[in-house]
């Protein structure tokens, strides 16, 4: 079966053919057109300086100098407690053989009285009693001496003068560095003594400074007077 179509109708469908070719151009144009701007706006964004700023540096406490501060005054103490001693006590000069007791009694004492003694006498107790009140009045030094004990009684009869034995009782009066300056034999009292001393720091001595001195004896009461009767 033949259709005949118009020349009418071909127009038409021809410019409705038209218009929709046209309208799918524009719309690709449409389409290309928004894909640049996009890129674009992408491809070149806006650029803005930055502002300076000025950074605050942050200071964080020196935990170890702190600790070291805290050890120091422990290392002062321990410098304190390993610091030198002074020098020893700047008294007399003293004979180096003498006893040890006998040396430090001389270094602080120009003169020393030294009680020679019998631990086994009740006699000599007295006599060592009487040789230190006389020590005391005369402000000197006292040592006292055991005839027993021979570290020092020994070594001190070696160095008498002349030789011989120590007193016992007896006292012998020493003066810086140790020389004898008198040596009283047998009980002395404490006047006796306290003279003796005080002669000795005075630079006195007797003719013979190793010379035996006898104590005076102790006073008598006179006895009674005899009575007579008559017959």
């Amino acid at each position: 079966m033949n259709v005949t179509i118009s020349p009418q109708v071909r127009v038409l469908a021809l410019a409705g053919l038209l218009a929709a070719v046209g309208l799918a151009a524009s719309m690709l144009m449409l389409g290309h057109g928004h894909s640049k701007t996009r890129t674009t706006a992408v491809s070149t964004p806006a650029t803005q300086t930055p502002k300076k700023t000025h950074a605050t540096p942050v200071v964080r406490p020196a935990t170890k100098p702190a600790a070291h501060a805290a050890k120091t005054p422990a290392r002062a103490r321990h410098h304190v407690k390993q610091a030198p001693k002074p020098t020893g006590f700047r008294g007399n000069a003293v004979y180096a053989q003498l006893p040890q007791a006998l040396q430090w009694q001389l270094a602080h004492h120009k003169v020393v009285v030294v009680s020679v003694y019998n631990p086994r006498s009740d006699v000599d107790a007295i006599s060592v009693a009487e040789a230190h009140a006389g020590a005391v009045d005369a402000n000197a030094g006292f040592l006292l001496v055991s005839v027993l004990d021979n570290t020092v009684a020994g070594l001190l009869t070696a160095l008498l003068p002349g030789g011989g034995l120590l007193p016992d009782p007896g006292v012998l009066i020493y003066r810086a560095p140790g020389d004898v300056a008198l040596r009283l034999d047998g009980f002395a009292d404490r006047s006796s003594v306290a003279q003796a001393a005080t002669n000795a720091l005075a630079g006195e001595t007797g003719p013979d400074p190793t010379a035996t001195v006898a104590a005076a004896p102790a006073a008598v009461p006179p006895a009674a007077p005899a009575t007579t009767t008559t017959p």
